[in-house]
């Protein structure tokens, strides 16, 4: 028996093609850091979904029980028209940052900021957020922008790439090695 997508996945998916249109070159949300900030990157993790707005700003939207749409509070968001659009708040990622690449895990994200670094949110009960720790960020005041720190890649690296998945996280750096945690 044939499966015939459902007429709301159908609309999803045309949503979220709409949203990122194709270009040459970006395939996904992990363009390298040198590359100007997609508006329209969308990744799509457990119960989150997080997008590249213009200019590098991240907004995430779904569930939030663990942090992961790294608000610095709890509750889900885009469940009202009052929470979606420019009334979405913007991931703090630090003063002056911005986001070329993003990946959403099951209950974490992480982005590639504009210098390079690595910044992961959310869940961290296995370490997927790269902290030498399992302390979750994201779900509490005073947890995101300049106190969340960044992912240790190693003396004078950066990433190119990020991927996050259930309880771990993985980045391509600048020379080509793969880092995982």
């Amino acid at each position: 028996m044939v499966r015939r997508p459902t007429l709301l996945v159908t609309a999803l998916l045309a949503a979220a093609l709409s949203v990122a249109p194709a270009t040459p070159g970006a395939a996904d949300a992990n363009e390298a850091p040198a590359s100007a900030p997609a508006a329209g990157a969308l990744s799509i993790g457990g119960l989150q979904t997080c997008t590249i707005v213009t200019g590098g700003g991240v907004r995430c939207w779904g569930g939030n029980t663990r942090g992961e749409l790294g608000l610095g509070a709890l509750g889900s968001r885009g469940g009202n028209a009052n929470q979606m659009g420019g009334n979405l708040e913007v991931v703090g990622l630090g003063t002056g940052r911005t986001a070329t690449a993003l990946s959403a895990g099951t209950s974490h994200t992480c982005a590639v900021l504009d210098t390079g670094q690595v910044k992961c949110w959310g869940l961290n009960e296995e370490g997927q957020l790269g902290l030498g720790n399992t302390r979750s960020h994201g779900l509490l005041p005073r947890s995101m922008g300049d106190e969340l720190p960044a992912v240790d890649l190693g003396t004078g690296r950066t990433a190119t790439a990020v991927s996050a998945g259930g309880n771990h996280t993985c980045a391509v750096l600048d020379n080509g090695a793969v880092k995982c945690w």
